[in-house]
């Protein structure tokens, strides 16, 4: 795009005009060229033009005096030229083209939220390459000769636009253009840690991955890996599926993709998202103050999105790492149509590679599969697996007009694992399977400047199916937990004034789970379905100060649940308010409810892999958790450093003790509690030039409260007291390294007590415990380090190679302890110490060919 010139190329540009022969110029000896005399001013004055090459170039003017000032010279020039040169600061000045009035192709740009003309957008002609910039009015011209061609307008902030030139006239016809980002998140402090990653003004935290940096341990921008490095942001035990946001479990997180709620977050269950980087760009992080839109969570907020821009040409890639395979495709169909897909498949069929072992190692600890391979019982049977995964998704991306957007969104994913037994020519086959599907179709209006509307409805199909087989008893036990989530949504945004918006909207939400329990022996079948339906009205108001300095988020949510009758009015506020040199607070809090969460049964469910079902709020025994947020933090950014500094108390009531997970004396209790976590997020990065470092801290004490249990408050599962993150990025021309240490303290776990027989539950042996989590696993470290190189094949063909290596010194880091029974009738039986691992050292190699 050639809507500036760097200053460099502008000087060369000059250079080389102004040595050509005087006579070859053919011009009178005080006749010089517009470039030449915006290059002469640059260096007078140490200042810098934005500007259109091919018009300043073959423009010639008489030369103005050199004893005239700068402010003198730059009224001669608008004075005795077609160009208007406009001071923007005190460095910086930009020259456009001054529309001739009644031009036969004149458009006018306005910015749609504020109803302004849009000075110095840039303008190009697809086909021939043709640029200029649109003047103070936000006029701009398009010659005779390129009236058949496409034109792309761009602004920085804003949504590119693409129009006929058929569509221009002589009156200027006013074209539209919406800000890029028309949700809250504006960005307020960009590249933190690495590029890609920026702070926005609403306190949450961005990640874009076009043009990403490079983070420790990644082959891929895998959006849900790359969100773990930031404090508060972490997963006990290594999966995706279990991210743990200020001490909350995985469940209290919402968790959308294009808006739709996902229920499926990991591939090789867990280890790796399920969301293909190559489709999903962006995502968002609330920690707290989470705007109004935003329900169905007590802890965190992850948003992702793909690109929402029709492609200027078409583009794809395709490559693969030692796990799985992936190829996508963006292109335009026409002026107004573009497409975007994107597949990904494991590749253990073709080739199992040393990192599919590891990983295969690590998620199949203490499931069923590995019990039956180690047991003495198992000596005379065979054992033979079968894995795959693979995803799917796309997008429909139809600008209707200028003012109408239609989007259509789709993904499926899938986990699927059988594991065979054969003993004396018998084979029983047991499997899991679990999968996602989801859709949805939106239409955005811009009905005014200042008045957008967006309509849509989702639906999103989620599956969790386990038929587990004993070679032995011929026992079939058939497990299914499903969900069908369903949805329609009426957002809107008004701008008020330069200063205040509004943001506002209606959802409707109907969500069905069922959960199936069938056994064939002996015969037993429960079968549960739940439905739940739920309208939410919902105001966001956003104040900006005119400096910029002030800003004020504050809304509120009101859920009305039709099954129970209740109605919950949530209240939520962001504030920021910008000091002095540099530094900025912050503060924040909210009310949140949610009326979905996961429980966990039996150690044993979905073949021990997936232990966790989806199940619904029903009014006595799982009740709708409530939470309440609090936070205020200090934030420094100056001179290359950024400097965050953040404390919060988070409490949240109504959770059940199935959703906790215990493996202790309250593994088969239900009782009905809460949680309360306090804590501390500290980060200080650092850059220099193509070097950045950094160092987050977090701290967190995280007590859950049972009235019903001895004792009353203990240690929460997910108390990780304290951690660190430590990492370093360079950049040297195509290349990138990166390289970080985690450190954090174990989590809780609870012991037996010592010299303690088996005693009497309900109706068979349990052990008999200590101190609920009173014991604390050893500490967790692991050393990451990655590379990448790009290599420019052609100007539209790109190989990118990534070499990523987890754990470099090989920790056995211990990520959970447990202990059981060997014979549950038995009070001679043994107590079994049952300790899951992380994964050791695994290097990761990928290429990748971009065209």
């Amino acid at each position: 795009m050639r809507k500036t010139a760097t200053k460099p190329l502008s000087l060369l540009f000059g250079i080389l005009l102004l040595s050509i022969p005087f006579s070859a110029r053919g011009q009178d000896e005080n006749e010089v060229t517009l470039l030449s005399v915006i290059l002469q001013l640059e260096t007078a004055h140490e200042i810098l033009f934005s500007y259109v090459i091919d018009e300043v170039s073959a423009y010639t003017l008489t030369a103005p005096s050199t004893d005239l000032s700068l402010d003198d010279t730059i009224e001669y020039l608008n004075n005795s030229t077609t160009f208007r040169v406009q001071k923007i600061s005190d460095r910086y000045y930009s020259v456009s083209r001054i529309i001739t009035e009644g031009a036969e192709y004149c458009g006018r740009l306005i910015d749609g939220a504020l109803g302004t003309a849009m000075e110095n957008a840039s303008i190009i002609t697809l086909e021939s390459g043709y640029a200029t910039l649109s003047d103070f009015k936000g006029r701009f011209y398009i010659p005779e000769q390129y009236k058949k061609e496409t034109i792309q307008i761009t602004y920085v902030g804003f949504e590119s636009l693409r129009i006929s030139s058929e569509e221009l006239n002589f009156k200027c016809p006013e074209i539209i253009m919406f800000p890029s980002i028309s949700k809250l998140n504006e960005v307020l402090i960009s590249s933190i840690l690495v590029k890609g990653i920026n702070r926005n003004v609403d306190g949450s935290t961005s990640l874009n991955t076009n043009n990403f940096g490079l983070l420790p341990g990644q082959t891929e921008n895998d959006v849900l890996q790359m969100a773990q490095s930031l404090p508060g942001v972490e997963s006990i035990n290594e999966t995706i599926s279990t991210i743990n946001i200020r001490g909350g479990t995985n469940d209290e997180n919402l968790i959308q993709w294009e808006g739709m709620r996902m229920y499926q977050l990991g591939h090789f269950f867990g280890l790796i998202s399920a969301f293909n980087p190559n489709l999903t760009k962006d995502l968002t992080i609330y920690k707290s103050g989470t705007p109004a839109n935003f329900g169905e969570s007590v802890s965190g907020v992850i948003t992702m999105a793909s690109n929402d821009q029709i492609a200027e040409k078409f583009r794809g890639g395709i490559g693969s790492n030692l796990i799985n395979a992936s190829a996508f495709l963006e292109m335009p169909v026409s002026e107004r149509i573009g497409i975007q897909i994107s597949g990904r498949s494991s590749i253990n069929g073709i080739f199992k590679s040393p990192v599919y072992n590891n990983f295969s190692d690590r998620v199949f600890q203490d499931t069923e599969i590995t019990n039956n391979q180690n047991s003495a019982s198992f000596t005379d049977v065979t054992f033979k697996e079968d894995f795959y995964f693979f995803d799917v998704g796309g997008k429909i991306l139809w600008d209707l007009s200028q003012k109408d957007k239609i989007r259509f969104n789709f993904i499926a994913m899938e986990n699927h694992f059988e594991f065979s037994e054969r003993l004396s020519g018998s084979e029983e086959t047991s499997r899991l399977e679990q999968k996602s599907e989801a859709a949805g179709l939106s239409w955005q209006r811009q009905w005014t400047p200042n008045f957008t509307s967006t309509a849509s409805i989702q639906g999103t199909h989620y599956l969790l199916d386990a038929l587990n087989r004993d070679i032995f008893t011929l026992q079939e036990i058939n497990q299914e937990n499903e969900v069908l989530d369903l949805g329609a949504k009426l957002d809107t945004r008004t701008t008020l004034s330069q200063r205040f918006q509004l943001f506002s909207g209606y959802h409707f939400s109907e969500v069905g789970i069922a959960n199936l329990q069938d056994v064939n022996i002996p015969r037993f079948r429960d079968y549960e379905k739940d439905v739940l339906r739920s309208h939410i009205l919902y105001g966001n108001f956003v104040y900006r100060s005119k400096d910029k300095k002030s800003r004020l988020n504050a809304g509120a949510r009101v859920n009305y649940f039709e099954k129970f009758s209740e109605l919950l009015f949530e209240p939520r506020i962001h504030a920021y308010q910008e000091l002095s040199n540099g530094f900025a607070v912050e503060a924040s809090g909210e009310f949140k409810s949610q009326s979905l969460t996961q429980r966990i049964d039996l150690q044993s469910d979905f073949l021990g892999v997936e232990k966790r079902r989806w199940v619904l709020a029903n009014g006595t025994d799982v009740p709708i958790k409530k939470s309440k947020q609090a936070s205020l933090g200090l934030l420094y950014n100056k001179s290359n450093w950024f400097i965050n500094l953040e404390g919060f108390l988070k409490k949240v009531d109504n959770i059940t003790s199935k959703s906790q997970g215990f493996q202790n004396q309250f593994q088969f209790s239900s009782e009905t509690g809460s949680y309360t976590v306090y804590g501390l997020e500290v980060t200080v990065n650092k850059k220099l030039g193509d070097f950045s470092a950094w160092i987050s801290y977090g701290y967190g004490k995280n007590d859950v409260q049972f009235e019903n249990f001895i004792p009353t408050e203990f240690a929460n599962n997910a108390d990780i007291r304290h951690s660190v993150n430590v990492a370093s990025v360079y950049t040297l021309n195509n290349f990138k390294f990166a390289l970080g240490l985690n450190w954090r303290t174990g989590k809780p776990y609870t012991i037996p007590k010592e010299e303690a027989p088996p005693i009497i539950g309900d109706g068979f042996l349990v052990i008999d415990f200590d101190t609920p989590n009173a014991e604390r696993l050893t500490d967790y470290l692991r050393l990451d380090f990655s590379a990448e190189y790009v290599w420019n094949i052609s100007e539209r063909v790109d190989a990118v190679f990534n070499l990523a290596l987890l754990n470099l010194t090989d920790e056995k880091n211990s990520l959970n302890i447990r202990y059981a029974l060997d014979n549950n009738l038995d009070f001679q039986s043994d107590i079994n110490r049952i300790e899951e691992t992380s994964l050791g050292f695994t290097p990761n190699f990928s290429f990748q060919v971009l065209f």
